[in-house]
């Protein structure tokens, strides 16, 4: 299994992140949302009082149910 590099933009340190962590009326569900880009991750910490950004080195696991953008654009039906 690789290795990458994720942050997670919020108001709190989450030392030890839960993939439950999160709110029902997200785009996706409850979950833990990370992005490859810090600087994705430092607009979105900048939204509150406290903006911090957390750093994650995660191991890939093929059997976990993930979700990856390669683009921001909208996908068309």
């Amino acid at each position: 299994m690789g290795k990458m590099t994720v942050f997670h933009g919020g108001n709190s340190m989450i030392c030890r992140p839960e993939i439950v962590r999160g709110k029902n009326t997200k785009d996706f569900g409850t979950g833990f949302y990370c992005t490859i880009l810090r600087e994705q991750a430092e607009r979105w910490a900048k939204r509150f009082d406290s903006p911090v950004v957390n750093t994650y080195t995660v191991r890939l696991d093929t059997s976990l149910n993930c979700l990856n953008f390669i683009s921001a654009e909208e996908v068309k039906s």
